[in-house]
C-alpha cells in the first residue's frame, strides 16, 4: 500500500530557444538482480558533461536518489551540496529517497569537464534492501542551454517520486501547463530509479495512448533498463536517462499530455520528466522616447512619449496589450497597444501622468509592457523579462513645511525666550531654514534672526518669518511666538535618613516628591533618577497627581556597584529621565535635587563552624541537621540565618537549602555555605559536611512473610558503603545456603546455593552468618545469628 509519495508536477518552464540533456551515473557496480559481485554500493561516482560552441548554460539541476530514509548531504565536484527539496516513498516495507538541489552556479563556473558525485554513503541500509533485489544509488543533473540556432521551444521540467510495481502496476501521470504550437521535434525524457534490463513483465511507457520506444536502446516492453539515450550506454545499472521522439504523439494546440506507465513486477521510479516542443511567441519591448515635464518648482505633470516593438518574437503582438506606468511601484497611468504587431513590427504612442505627493523627489519612472496594471502580464511571450523601459526622474519640489508650529512660553521670570527652532523640529532637517523678523528679510534673505536658541520677543505675540530651502526651491512661511501666564508645578524631592547600605545587598531608597511651591498639580508619572557620582543607580515615577502643596512618598531599590566607596553620596533628582532631562515644564527646574551622604555598614564575621561528620549510610550520604550550627552563628533573635549550596547563592540571597534539619549532601566533602543578615549588613561564612564508614548495625531476626516490617535482613551502614562486603549464612548443620555482595543487597530468607537452595524461605529457625567487609578498618570478619520466625 502506498503510504508516501509525491505526484509527478511542473516545477521549472523556460520559453526561449532552448534545449537540454542530461548527464549522470549510476552507484552500482552492477545490476541488482542477477548480479555476481554480491551486496556492494559505491559512495561516489563521476560523469564527462560537454556542450558544444555557441550553446551556453541556462540552469543545472542535480537529483540524487538511492535506498533508505535519505543522505541529504553530499559533495559534487567538492561543493557541499544541501537539498532545496526533497521527495521519499515508503511503501509499507521499504523507504526510497530522492533529493533536489540546484547547482547552477558550479556547472557555468566549471563548464565542460568531468563531474563527481561523492559522500552519496548508503552501505548501513543497502543490506536490507539487497534482500528484495531494490538495492540502487545514483545521480543525474538536467542542463537547460540556449543555442541561437535552434527554434523557440518551451522546456518544462516536471518533477516528483511516484512509482510501479508488482503491487501498484498502473501510474498515471497528467503534463499540464503545455503550449504545443508546432510538434516538429517533440520529445520527452525520463529519469527514473531501479529498472532492470531483464525485467519486463507488462512494461510500458505510454503517451497519450501510444507506446514510447527507441529500440535497440529501449525496446517497447522494456523501457526501464537501466540505459541513457546521451550515451548510449546499456550500464546505467538500475537508473535510466532516456529521450524519446513524441513528434507523432503530441499535436499543436494540446495543452496538457498523458503519461501511462505499468509493470508486473519491475519496481521503476519515476523522479523527473522533461518535455520540449516547438512554440511561437510575440515578445513586446517598451521604449520611452521622450519624457517632458517636472522643469519647474512644483511641476508634476509629465506627457510621456513611448513606442512599444515586436521585434525579437516569432509571433504577432495581440492588440489591446496593456500597459502600465509606474512612478517607483505605485501606478500613474495606463494605456495600451491599438493595432495588431506584426514580427519586427512597432506602435508609437503619448499619455499625460502626474506624480502623487507621496512620491519622492528621486524616483524611477517605469513604462511596462503587457502589464494589466497589477504586475501581471495577459500575453504569453518567449521573452518575460524585457518589458520594462525605466528612467531616473528628479522633481524640483518645494519644501514641506506643512509641520510648522506655533510656540508658547509661560511667564516665570518675567523676561522670556524662546527656542525658535523648536517650530521647525518637524521640518526635513536637510534643507536649510532661516529665520527673519519680516516677510520682506525673508524673500530677500535680509537681517536673519542670529539668536535662534534664545530669542527674546519684541512684542507679544510675535511673528516669526521662516524661510525653507531645498537645493532646488524655497518657501516662506511664519508662526507666532507667545509669552503666556499660565499655572505650573514645582517638584522637589527629599530623601529619608534611614538608609542601611551594605555591600552586594541592595539598597532601599525611601524618598518623599513634594509641589509644595507650585501653583499647578504636579502629573502623574513624573520621572524620578538616582545618581552617584553622575551614575545613573535607579529610577521611579510619581504614582499619582501631586495637587498644590501635595507630597507623595516612595521607595525605590538599587544594586550599589562593586565601585562605590565606603561613604558615598546618593542625588535624587524629580523630573528627570536619567540622562538629567526633564518633561514637567515646572516653575523653577533648579531645585529637582536632593543629596544624602551614605556609609557602608557591617556586621562581625561569623567565627569559625566546625564541620560536620556523619556515619555513611550509602554513596557516601548521610543525613545532616544543619541547624545544629545555628547557635554557633548568632544568638540574636532578629538575625537570619540561611544555608546554601554556594557560594554565589549565599551571596545574592537565592536558592536558600530549604530542608535544613535533614539535609542529604550531594557530594563528600561538601561545602555548605551559611548568609548571617540584620537589618543593617550581612556576612557569609562555611563548613564541610563529610561522612565516614561506621560499624555496621546487624540484627538478630527477620519475619519473610512480605508484611513490610522486617522482611530481609537489614544490615545497617552496609548496602553502599562497603562495596565489597560478603555475606554468608549458614544453617545450623553448618551448610552455606547463602552468599550475598552488595549487588545482591539484603538477604529476604531465600537461600541462594547449598542444599536448601529451592528459590523458597527457609523453614523457622536460628541460622548464623558471617559477614566479611573486607576494609582495612575492620579486617575481622562479623559473626552471629539470625533468628527466622514467620
Amino acid at each position: 500500500m502506498l503510504l508516501l509519495a509525491q505526484e509527478i508536477e511542473l516545477f521549472q518552464q523556460f520559453n526561449g530557444r532552448y534545449d537540454y540533456l542530461a548527464f549522470g551515473n549510476t552507484l552500482n557496480v552492477e545490476e541488482n538482480t542477477g548480479g555476481t559481485q554480491g551486496c556492494v554500493i559505491l559512495t561516489e561516482s563521476s560523469a564527462d558533461f560537454s556542450l558544444e560552441p555557441g550553446q551556453t548554460i541556462v540552469a543545472a539541476y542535480l537529483y540524487w536518489a538511492g535506498v533508505g530514509p535519505g543522505d541529504f548531504d553530499v559533495l559534487f565536484n567538492g561543493t557541499a551540496i544541501t537539498p532545496e527539496r526533497t521527495f521519499l516513498i515508503d511503501n509499507g516495507v521499504r523507504m526510497y529517497f530522492s533529493a533536489y538541489a540546484d547547482v547552477t552556479p558550479i556547472i557555468t563556473a566549471t563548464g565542460n569537464a568531468t563531474y563527481t558525485l561523492s559522500e552519496l554513503d548508503l552501505t548501513e541500509v543497502i543490506p536490507n534492501y539487497c534482500v528484495g533485489t531494490t538495492n540502487f544509488a545514483g545521480w543525474a543533473v538536467n542542463v537547460i542551454y540556449e543555442d541561437a540556432s535552434l527554434t523557440l521551444n518551451q522546456v518544462n521540467l516536471f518533477d516528483g517520486f511516484e512509482y510501479v510495481s508488482a503491487t501498484n502496476e498502473d501510474l498515471t501521470i497528467t503534463l499540464e501547463n503545455l503550449n504545443v504550437l508546432d510538434n516538429l521535434g517533440a520529445k520527452i525524457g525520463f529519469l527514473a530509479w531501479e529498472g532492470d534490463s531483464n525485467i519486463a513483465i507488462n512494461e510500458t511507457l505510454k503517451i497519450n495512448g501510444a507506446t514510447l520506444s527507441n529500440p535497440p536502446l529501449n525496446p517497447e516492453n522494456n523501457a526501464f533498463n537501466g540505459t541513457n539515450s546521451f550515451t548510449n550506454s546499456t550500464e546505467l545499472y538500475n537508473m535510466d536517462m532516456d529521450v524519446y521522439n513524441i513528434e507523432n504523439n503530441i499535436n499543436p494546440g494540446d495543452e496538457t499530455a498523458t503519461i501511462s506507465l505499468t509493470s508486473g513486477q519491475d519496481f521503476v521510479i519515476i523522479n523527473n520528466i522533461i518535455t520540449v516542443l516547438n512554440t511561437e511567441l510575440p515578445d513586446a519591448t517598451i521604449v520611452l522616447d521622450s519624457i517632458v515635464g517636472g522643469t519647474t518648482c512644483g511641476d508634476k505633470d509629465f506627457e510621456l512619449e513611448y513606442t512599444v516593438y515586436n521585434i525579437d518574437s516569432t509571433d504577432e503582438l495581440p492588440a489591446n496589450t496593456p500597459i502600465a506606468f509606474y512612478a517607483n511601484n505605485s501606478l500613474i497611468g495606463q494605456a495600451e497597444t491599438t493595432t495588431i504587431l506584426p514580427i519586427g513590427g512597432s506602435e508609437s504612442g503619448s499619455i499625460s501622468v502626474v506624480i502623487p505627493d507621496a512620491i519622492p523627489a528621486d524616483f524611477t519612472l517605469r513604462a511596462m509592457v503587457d502589464d494589466d496594471g497589477f504586475g501581471n502580464g495577459v500575453v504569453r511571450e518567449s521573452n518575460e523579462d524585457n518589458n520594462e523601459a525605466s528612467e531616473e526622474i528628479h522633481l524640483l519640489v518645494f519644501p514641506d513645511i506643512s509641520r510648522l508650529r506655533n510656540l508658547e512660553v509661560c511667564d516665570v521670570f518675567g523676561t522670556e525666550t524662546f527656542n525658535l527652532t523648536e517650530a521647525t523640529a518637524l521640518i526635513n532637517p536637510q534643507n536649510n531654514i532661516v529665520f527673519y523678523t519680516t516677510e520682506t528679510d525673508a524673500q530677500n534673505e535680509d537681517n536673519p534672526i542670529t539668536t535662534t536658541e534664545a530669542y527674546e520677543n519684541t512684542s507679544n505675540p510675535e511673528t516669526i518669518w521662516v524661510r525653507v530651502a531645498n537645493p532646488d526651491c524655497f518657501v516662506i512661511g511664519s508662526f507666532t511666538i507667545e509669552v503666556i501666564v499660565c499655572p505650573l508645578p514645582d517638584a522637589t524631592i527629599e530623601i529619608e535618613d534611614n538608609l542601611f547600605a551594605c555591600r552586594q545587598r541592595d539598597l532601599i531608597i525611601d524618598y518623599t516628591v513634594f509641589n509644595t511651591e507650585g501653583t499647578a498639580p504636579l502629573p502623574a508619572a513624573t520621572p524620578i533618577a538616582f545618581y552617584i557620582s553622575g551614575l545613573l543607580i535607579g529610577q521611579s515615577e510619581t504614582e499619582f497627581v501631586l495637587p498644590i502643596g501635595g507630597s507623595e512618598p516612595g521607595s525605590v531599590t538599587v544594586m550599589l556597584p562593586d565601585s562605590v566607596p565606603n561613604t558615598f553620596t546618593i542625588v535624587g533628582s524629580v523630573d528627570d529621565l536619567g540622562t538629567g532631562t526633564g518633561i514637567v515644564f515646572e516653575l523653577n527646574d533648579t531645585n529637582n535635587t536632593f543629596e544624602i551622604t551614605v556609609e557602608f555598614g557591617s556586621i562581625p564575621p561569623i567565627t569559625m563552624l566546625p564541620d560536620l561528620l556523619l556515619c555513611d549510610i550509602g554513596n557516601n550520604t548521610a543525613i545532616f541537621d544543619l541547624t545544629v550550627q545555628d547557635d554557633l552563628i548568632s544568638e540574636a533573635t532578629d538575625d537570619q540565618i540561611h544555608y546554601y549550596n554556594s557560594l554565589d547563592d549565599a551571596i545574592a540571597n537565592t536558592n536558600p537549602i530549604v530542608n535544613t534539619e535533614n539535609f542529604q549532601n550531594t557530594s563528600d566533602p561538601q561545602t555548605i555555605y551559611v548568609r548571617l543578615e540584620n537589618e543593617i549588613c550581612f556576612t557569609s561564612a562555611s563548613f564541610q559536611l563529610t561522612t565516614q564508614n561506621c560499624k555496621p548495625e546487624i540484627p538478630q531476626g527477620i519475619s519473610p512473610n512480605n508484611d513490610g516490617i522486617n522482611d530481609v535482613f537489614e544490615i545497617t551502614g552496609l548496602i553502599d558503603v562497603y562495596n565489597d562486603f560478603e555475606l554468608h549464612i549458614y544453617s545450623r548443620e553448618g551448610n552455606l545456603i547463602y552468599k550475598g555482595d552488595n549487588e545482591e543487597g539484603f538477604w529476604d530468607g531465600i537461600p541462594n546455593t547449598g542444599l536448601l537452595y529451592k528459590e523458597t524461605v527457609v523453614p523457622t529457625g536460628t541460622y548464623y552468618y558471617v559477614l566479611f567487609l573486607n576494609d582495612a578498618q575492620y579486617p575481622n570478619p562479623f559473626t552471629g545469628f539470625v533468628y527466622v520466625n514467620y
